[in-house]
């Protein structure tokens, strides 16, 4: 599928019909759970390289939110989480699980001020999905607080990440790290992760990582970047 397609396409009603149709059925309370609990892994590996376990009522805005299971928990934390995503198709979804979460459609590459700064802007699998990533890490930046911080998860080159078609921006960190330097970026810190598949769908309990590198099928390994502002 050609990449340009696959761009045009995401926030298309239809697409997002079918795309999403490969994570949930129903979109009932228990698939979000389900989610939630995958997300709370990612979330509680963080907490040992940042001041996230309580919000205090801090802002914290989520870029390609789905259904907002990472919104859910910062909410939970005690954070001002406002969530967004691209696809109005599944912001309407979101907005009917979590009436206690405020979620807008936005793109990212377009829009760079919604009337608010944040302390963190967090974006998880998000940014390898875009046309323009450095259009976007400018625009999040502007949304920063002048102490503020983006939080992302990206894959790294691999036959996995890469046989995605709708993973049109896949980079080695080095890429990431030179142009967070190149746009303003301070403080930037690079974590790998890799997670147990599968078992979060039983408990939270089982949702956890490790900081190691893999390159193995089934296995989810990401890269997250810290940027300070």
């Amino acid at each position: 599928m050609d990449k340009n397609v696959v761009k045009s396409a995401h926030g298309g009603e239809e697409f997002d019909r079918k795309y999403y149709r490969r994570f949930f059925k129903k979109y009932s309370p228990h698939e979000f759970r389900k989610y939630v609990n995958w997300a709370d892994g990612w979330v509680r590996f963080l907490d040992g390289y940042l001041d996230i376990k309580e919000g205090c009522g801090r802002t914290l805005l989520e870029l390609g939110a789905s259904l907002g299971y990472f919104s859910r928990i910062f909410k939970d934390r005690g954070f001002d989480v406002w969530g967004s995503d691209i696809s109005s198709y599944i912001v309407k979804k979101a907005s009917v699980l979590q009436k206690d979460v405020r979620f807008l459609k936005m793109d990212i590459e377009k829009v760079d001020d919604i009337g608010k700064k944040f302390d963190y802007v967090v974006a998880f699998e998000v940014l390898e999905h875009l046309q323009d990533p450095e259009k976007a890490l400018n625009n999040i930046r502007k949304m920063l607080k002048d102490d503020g911080t983006l939080i992302f998860s990206t894959p790294f080159p691999s036959g996995r990440s890469l046989s995605d078609p709708t993973h049109i921006s896949v980079h080695e960190e080095k890429w990431w790290l030179e142009l967070g330097k190149r746009l303003g970026y301070k403080k930037m810190k690079v974590v790998y992760a890799t997670f147990l598949p599968y078992l979060y769908r039983i408990s939270r309990c089982f949702s956890f990582g490790f900081p190691v590198k893999l390159n193995l099928p089934y296995v989810n390994s990401t890269c997250f970047m810290i940027f300070k502002k």
